[in-house]
């Protein structure tokens, strides 16, 4: 699902940055229809998940997802199960709010392009919250307890940068970026 969210962010962006480390670790703040959100949390991600709340197509679905990214993770769950059978927030300009809510969500999310290693360190079905979850807590040092506040950009570029210090992914840079496309356009010509 969380992957879906930045398939459907990505998509609707259509801008590609390589190098989005500072402003995926540290986003800006965002307000949006009156909903104050702070950073991505790794535990508003697994919320999202649980709820399905893919690409925010309707108004309970931005609701939700506002309602979830404007508070902590422990106060997030509370509020959904009080919110259930509330009526739903009534947006000034929904689609102006879900383009601003798929911005916040590119801002939160973005990350390089990467080479993967055909190496060990893969995971078949191991849902990907699940696989960051267990790299942040084992190899990084995250506290099982105080992982869903993790801000998610950071938390992915930590595993990321990890895993590109032992040898299985490798972060496509300005320069790499450069050769691959310089690459493209030589076979482009065979």
């Amino acid at each position: 699902m969380v992957a879906q969210l930045h398939h459907v962010c990505q998509r609707h962006k259509r801008r590609r940055q390589l190098m989005n480390w500072i402003s995926t670790v540290e986003p800006a703040p965002w307000t949006i229809a009156g909903f104050e959100l702070g950073p991505l949390r790794f535990g508003h991600c697994l919320l999202m998940e649980r709820f399905d709340l893919r690409g925010l197509e309707n108004k309970t679905l931005l609701h939700y997802f506002l309602g979830i990214c404007c508070r902590d993770y422990e106060s997030a769950r509370k509020w959904l199960t009080t919110e259930n059978n509330k009526p739903v927030y009534e947006f000034p300009s929904f689609e102006e709010n879900r383009s601003e809510c798929l911005t916040y969500l590119h801002e939160n999310m973005a990350l390089p392009q990467t080479l993967e290693s055909t190496g060990a360190g893969k995971t078949q079905g191991t849902p990907f919250l699940q696989s960051l979850r267990l790299t942040a807590i084992s190899k990084l040092g995250y506290s099982p307890t105080q992982i869903n506040s993790a801000r998610f950009g950071q938390l992915v570029w930590d595993v990321l940068s990890y895993k590109e210090a032992k040898g299985q992914t490798r972060i496509v840079d300005d320069y790499l970026n450069e050769q691959l496309e310089k690459l493209k356009e030589m076979n482009a010509k065979v």
